[in-house]
C-alpha cells in the first residue's frame, strides 16, 4: 500500500507566517512528502498557499487569475523559507487562498489532496492550470443550493468507506445527487437508505423497488443518528482516500461531495453520526423483497413515492443476488474493524 497522504492542515499549522514587511513574494513553506515539486506555505497574511515547482518555460504572460477565495499566478519570483534549509529564491506557480476564514483555510487544504496527487513530479504550466480549474470548480460549488440532506450523503460515504472495493463504488457513484440510484454499473443498481430514531423507515420511489425488466437493485439500509462524538463526513472522506490511489477517483469523490453539499460545505466537519451504530445496523436487502404499492400503477398515475417501515421486516442477507453482481460484491463491508 502506498504511503498515506500527509495531513496538510497539520503541516500548515506548524508554519510561521513571514513578517508582513518582507513583501508579498515571501512564504514560509514545507515540501510535501513524496511530492517534491509541491510545498504547503503560509503567506504574510497567515493564509495558506500551494507552491508548485512547474515547468515555467512556457511562453506567455503571467497575469494573476483571481477567483472568489482563490488567486493563481505563474512565474512568481519567490523567497521561500523552508525549515532549517534557509531562504531560497525560486520561480514558482502559486495557488493562494485569499479568505481569512479558518474553515475556508481547512477546506482549501483538504481539497489539495487529489489535486496534488494528479500532478507529475515536474508539471507543465498547462497541467497546473488544469489542476487549478478542478480546484476552482470545488470552490464555486460553495455558493450552490444544497442538493441532498447531509444524512443521505453521510450514508453513501459510509457505504463506500466500509466497502470491500471503494474504487469500484466511486467509479459507479452518481454524477449528480438527483439520479434515481446512488450507484450503477450495467444492469445493477445500489441505493443507500438512511433512517434515524431507532426505526428503519425509508422513503422510496416505486421505480427503485420495482425497476424495469432485467435491472437488479440492492438496497443498503443503515441507521444514522447524529452524535457529537461521531464520525464526520470529513472522517469518512479521509477513510476512503486512505484506500484509493487513483487521482481521478479522488477528484470524483471531492466533486460529488461538493456538488451535493453546496452552501452546506461546513457540514463536512460540523455534522457527525454514530459510526458504531452505522456498522452494526447496516443491512442489505433485495429490492424485490421490500413491500411496495401495486406495480405498474394506472397509466394516469406517475412519480409514485411512499414510505416503508422495515423495522420488523425480515432482512436476511441476499447471498445469491450479491454473488451474481460485481457491483454488489464491491459494496459489502470489508472485514477490518
Amino acid at each position: 500500500m502506498s504511503q498515506p497522504f500527509p495531513d496538510l492542515v497539520q503541516i500548515f499549522d506548524g508554519l510561521s507566517a513571514p513578517s508582513a514587511n518582507v513583501g508579498l513574494g515571501r512564504f514560509c513553506a514545507q515540501p510535501i512528502p513524496c511530492y517534491s515539486g509541491c510545498a504547503v506555505g503560509k503567506d504574510t497574511s497567515g493564509n495558506p498557499v500551494l507552491l508548485i515547482h512547474a515547468d515555467n518555460a512556457l511562453p506567455g504572460t503571467a497575469a494573476p487569475l483571481v477567483f472568489e477565495h482563490l488567486c493563481v499566478i505563474h512565474l512568481v519570483n519567490c523567497r521561500v523559507q523552508a525549515g532549517d534549509q534557509g531562504e531560497q529564491q525560486r520561480t514558482l506557480s502559486i495557488i493562494r487562498c485569499t479568505d481569512t476564514d479558518r474553515a475556508v483555510h481547512e477546506y482549501f487544504l483538504r481539497c489539495l489532496h487529489p489535486i496534488i496527487a494528479s500532478l507529475p513530479q515536474r508539471p507543465s504550466r498547462d497541467q497546473v492550470s488544469q489542476a487549478v480549474e478542478r480546484l476552482v470548480d470545488l470552490f464555486r460549488r460553495m455558493a450552490d443550493t444544497p442538493r441532498k440532506m447531509v444524512t443521505g450523503l453521510w450514508a453513501e460515504l459510509f457505504l463506500i468507506a466500509r466497502s470491500v472495493d471503494p474504487e469500484s463504488l466511486l467509479d459507479a457513484w452518481h454524477s449528480t445527487p438527483e439520479e434515481k440510484f446512488d450507484f450503477a454499473i450495467g444492469v445493477d443498481r445500489v441505493d443507500v437508505k438512511a433512517a434515524s430514531g431507532g426505526l428503519r423507515v425509508h422513503h422510496f420511489a416505486l421505480e427503485q423497488l420495482r425497476p424495469v425488466a432485467r435491472v437488479r437493485v440492492l438496497i443498503a439500509s443503515v441507521l444514522a443518528e447524529r452524535t457529537h462524538g461521531g464520525a464526520s463526513l470529513n472522517d469518512l472522506v479521509d477513510s476512503i482516500r486512505a484506500r484509493v490511489t487513483h487521482p481521478d477517483l479522488l477528484i470524483r469523490l471531492d466533486s460529488v461531495v461538493a456538488r451535493t453539499l453546496g452552501q452546506d460545505w461546513r457540514a463536512l466537519q460540523e455534522t457527525r453520526f454514530d459510526l458504531q451504530q452505522g456498522i452494526e445496523s447496516l443491512r442489505f436487502v433485495d429490492a424485490t423483497a421490500i413491500p411496495a404499492v401495486t406495480s405498474p400503477p394506472p397509466p394516469e398515475v406517475s412519480a409514485v413515492h411512499f414510505r416503508v417501515d422495515l423495522t420488523q421486516h425480515p432482512m436476511p442477507f441476499p447471498e445469491a443476488l450479491v454473488q451474481a453482481s460485481g457491483l454488489f460484491r464491491a459494496a459489502v463491508p470489508h472485514s477490518d474493524p
